[in-house]
């Protein structure tokens, strides 16, 4: 630039002359006032440089303004661009360094610059990780607010259960009153009686007391010899008695005795009664962009064969109960892992959590088939019932949005790319725009009534599933067959079909096959 800032004009400041900048000329690389844009517009070398207005080239970031159009290594304007080195070449560059380069003309390559699909591409990538940051915001906040009602369920989880352990120590504290009150008054009755029985004997002693004084100073001799036997034999009787109170351990310290019980010790010396950690759990937003699709489809995959694969039970999901019968004819997992099922004996949507909890229930028309996700609030319902049309219902509000009219009833239904692909009875596997339900248009071809016909796609291929002929069908997305996969020994009575990232296909009969691209591979273990 000519100047600290490209505010003034070169072309003065040459002459010492300090004159603001009114338009900023690329060609010269350098800002030029009023009077002297009149000689710049009229004189032969400059007079077809294309100029912009400064407030326009301030808005310019830095980082591009920088870009000069001169070489600073020779002071030559660029001519050419080199693809293989990706830089701007003057002739003296060319000469030096890029002499069997594959060379271009720069006037040539920027003249559709601003109009290239480069800056669509970067914008929409640029527009896609907004998105994407608002998402992530939004499931912070989410988070956040997640992490607040956990707060407050933990609070009152503890204090429920510290009233419920207030309560129990309650209970215990007057259950054990109550036994220590029963223990002291068996001890003082098992004491008074035993007193009372000693009192007795006493009593006895003092009679005795009484009679030998009495004979003593009353009697006759012979009396006194006689009645002397007879309290010998008395007095043998009460210290026998006596001795019998020390055998027997009448004598003993009777003493009441609490002991605590060892859970209870075990609570006293509790130094927390819970722990608090955080748990990561998968994400349940994802985040792509443009360039990452394309690099996808560019980076071949390894894909998984039939001997790597193992079936596990993750979850049983129990089904709500409806005025008949269950039948479940088809599902969906939306892209929060919720789980559509449709019954078709209840004309019904049953919505399950990505735990197999119930949530909802949403009616739709009579005789759904198949269900298909289009976002995370909205799915498409197939029917065999007049009238005939497919049904576009919001599960939330659990609202019809539109309806979608066909010529017959529909039984198999996917989405695929904001279209929707569906198998029509006497007309095919059809596709119609997912918004609008226009452009329909016959990708397969299947003539006469074949019913329970589903579909499905991935990777460019669709497949399809033929119940009449026990069969499993695979086009390109053009209606091309690839190949036909049939028998009866392994597939029978065929319904629902599902593609894996690593394009096995698992068909619901009454046995399962999986099959790898464009070969078959049977698994007979897992009967479906």
């Amino acid at each position: 630039m000519a100047s600290a800032s490209g505010s003034f004009c070169g072309v003065c400041e040459a002459q010492d002359v300090v004159n603001e900048a009114a338009v900023w000329c690329p060609e010269c690389n350098e800002g030029i006032c009023t009077s002297c844009e009149k000689h710049h517009r009229a004189s032969r070398g400059t007079k077809h440089h294309e100029v912009t207005s400064m407030n326009d080239y301030k808005q310019i970031p830095h980082t591009i303004a920088s870009i000069n159009q001169y070489c600073p290594e020779h002071d030559k304007k660029y001519q050419h661009y080199c693809s293989l080195h990706e830089k701007l070449c003057c002739p003296p560059c060319i000469t030096t360094n890029h002499k069997k380069c594959d060379l271009l003309v720069i006037d040539e390559i920027i003249k559709t610059s601003k109009g290239s699909a480069l800056f669509d591409i970067m914008e929409q990538s640029l527009k896609e990780m907004k998105k994407n940051i608002e998402r992530i915001v939004e499931d912070r906040r989410q988070n956040l607010e997640a992490i607040k009602h956990q707060r407050q369920r933990f609070h009152a989880d503890i204090k429920e259960t510290r009233e419920k352990i207030n309560n129990h120590l309650d209970k215990l504290e007057q259950d054990i009153q109550q036994d220590i009150q029963a223990a002291e008054q068996k001890v003082i009755s098992q004491i008074n009686r035993f007193v009372q029985k000693v009192s007795d004997h006493g009593k006895t002693i003092d009679e005795l007391q009484k009679n030998i004084a009495a004979t003593k100073r009353f009697a006759t001799d012979l009396q006194t010899f006689f009645g002397g036997k007879m309290f010998e034999s008395e007095i043998q009787k009460e210290e026998e008695f006596m001795m019998s109170l020390i055998e027997d351990g009448c004598l003993q310290q009777l003493n009441l005795q609490w002991r605590m019980d060892a859970k209870m010790s075990d609570i006293l010396s509790m130094t927390k009664i819970s722990e608090i950690s955080v748990i990561p759990k998968p994400s349940t937003i994802s985040v792509t962009t443009d360039r990452e699709k394309q690099a996808q489809q560019m980076i071949p995959k390894i894909p998984k064969t039939i001997n790597e694969i193992q079936l596990t039970l993750l979850k049983t999901i129990e089904i709500q109960k409806g005025e008949n019968r269950i039948g479940i004819t088809g599902c969906t997992i939306m892209p929060s892992g919720k789980i559509v099922f449709a019954d078709q004996s209840n004309d019904r949507l049953v919505i399950h959590n990505d735990n197999g909890l119930f949530v909802c229930e949403s009616p739709v028309s009579h005789w759904p088939l198949d269900v298909t996700c289009i976002d995370e609030n909205t799915v498409a319902v197939t029917h065999n019932a007049e009238p005939y049309y497919i049904e576009i219902i919001n599960i939330v509000n659990r609202k019809t949005v539109r309806q979608i009219k066909t010529s017959n009833q529909c039984y198999g239904i996917t989405n695929e790319k904001g279209r929707l692909l569906y198998y029509e009875v006497g007309r095919g596997i059809q596709t119609a725009d997912v918004n609008s339900g226009s452009t329909v248009t016959t990708v397969v071809k299947v003539d006469g009534k074949q019913y329970w016909n589903y579909v499905a796609t991935s990777n460019d291929r669709i497949y399809h599933t033929i119940n009449k002929s026990n069969s499993v069908t695979c086009y390109t997305v053009t209606g091309h067959k690839v190949w036909e996969y049939k028998d009866e020994s392994i597939l029978k009575s065929v319904h629902g079909v599902a593609v894996d990232n690593d394009s096995n296909v698992y068909v619901v009969s009454i046995r399962m096959t999986v099959s790898s691209y464009f070969h078959q591979m049977e698994s007979t273990r897992v009967d479906c």
